[in-house]
């Protein structure tokens, strides 16, 4: 059991280059736990005491707003390690997580990765590489949310989603999650992927989008850079 756990924590990308000892140092002091989908495992805001490790399943990251808005920050696939930045800067966790399929994970203390940042220069380069990446993620979606028509962000979200998963997307939430990833109404992005359908771009099946032309839905995804 202990070689199956170790070799799980070590398939996590932050953790890949670390030596036995260390992984079963993060072994004794977490433990791995099951939860079906929906179930919520932090909250916007919340100290950050722990780093989530996805071993297994899907993760999703929500902002909801006071008037019941709700933006989808993203779904994380395990393996990995979820919201570095909350335990960095000590803010809290910086989305609602909670569960898009059965989840297996673990909470490793903040203390931990922290020390492993200090220590481990492997570990402190992926966590640096992930932060610029997220940066340079953010800034692109700033263009787009401030100049792109909906079919651009929806071609653009789509774009990553496939170099991701493939060319056939899943989409969690059908298209109403969809909705609450790019921030428009599901109105909005049914007419955005009738849109692209429409140009041969893309084929829209129950739950999922595929991707027909990864070329042309590229370009359609950069038309506000």
């Amino acid at each position: 059991m202990e070689a199956t756990d170790l070799r799980r924590l070590a398939d996590v990308p932050v953790f890949a280059g670390l030596g036995p000892a260390r992984l079963r140092r993060l072994l004794d002091r977490s433990a791995p736990r099951t939860v079906r989908p929906g179930v919520v495992l932090a909250v916007r805001g919340q100290p950050a005491e722990h780093v989530i490790v996805v071993e297994a399943g899907t993760l999703t990251g929500v902002h909801e707003t006071a008037d019941g808005k709700r933006l989808r920050l993203g779904d994380f696939v395990g393996p990995c390690a979820v919201d570095k930045s909350a335990v960095l800067d000590g803010g809290g966790y910086t989305a609602t997580w909670l569960a898009a399929t059965v989840l297996r994970y673990r909470l490793v203390p903040a203390g931990e990765l922290l020390r492993l940042i200090d220590d481990v220069p492997a570990v402190r380069r992926h966590v640096l590489g992930h932060l610029a990446g997220r940066l340079r993620d953010r800034q692109a979606e700033l263009v787009r949310t401030s100049y792109a028509d909906a079919g651009t962000r929806v071609a653009a979200w789509l774009v990553a989603a496939a170099g991701r998963s493939g060319r056939r997307v899943p989409l969690p939430g059908a298209q109403q999650g969809l909705a609450e990833s790019v921030g428009m109404t599901r109105v909005t992005v049914n007419r955005a992927l009738r849109t692209l359908a429409d140009a041969g771009l893309v084929r829209v099946e129950p739950g999922a989008v595929v991707v027909l032309a990864p070329e042309l839905l590229a370009a359609r995804a950069t038309a506000a850079s």
